[in-house]
């Protein structure tokens, strides 16, 4: 795994935190490795670019997993899960290049994990859309990594329309 946060997950105590995190990292691992291969002058591609559709971009799909992972961190902290919060610092995604982009993937990432290292929330609710009732933090979480999934298939389309080969991360996952 080439996300250096390891020795972070050790200080979460809660199992059932410390078995999303691990399978989370797996999958944002697919995805990471994608990113990593996508060149910086094809962060701007679309799949579809017609007057009526146009796709996310690499760039704009990778901004969107950036932001709806700070959501689901909102969530915990705030007790209620909203997504669409404008992050002033992804308002101008263009000007900020692939590696920046990713380094604040990595510190979404610190920051969920410092949330899950948190004694207490294993007990923690939140309050999410598909739910009359609270949920506890960490099932809420599995819907992040669902979303994480659900890019990954994404990013197997863009890796055929950018001639990007299959990589052992995802051959590992998937077969």
């Amino acid at each position: 795994m080439s996300f250096p946060q390891e020795n972070k997950i050790k200080k979460i105590t809660n199992p059932s935190a410390k078995f999303f995190i691990q399978q989370f990292l797996r999958d944002r691992e697919i995805n990471y490795q994608f990113f990593k291969r996508v060149p910086e002058e094809k962060m701007d591609f679309r799949m579809v670019d017609t007057p009526q559709r146009k796709s996310d971009s690499p760039r704009e799909s990778l901004v969107h997993q950036i932001d709806t992972t700070r959501d689901y961190i909102n969530g915990i902290k705030t007790g209620i899960l909203k997504f669409g919060i404008v992050y002033n610092d992804l308002t101008q995604t263009f000007k900020l290049t692939k590696e920046q982009l990713l380094k604040k993937w990595d510190e979404a990432i610190d920051e969920l994990i410092t949330r899950l290292s948190d004694s207490k929330i294993g007990e923690k609710k939140v309050s999410v859309p598909w739910s009359k009732e609270p949920v506890l933090a960490v099932d809420m979480l599995w819907g992040l990594d669902s979303h994480e999934i659900l890019h990954q298939g994404w990013n197997l389309a863009l890796m055929d329309h950018l001639n990007i080969e299959r990589f052992a991360e995802l051959k590992a996952m998937w077969g």
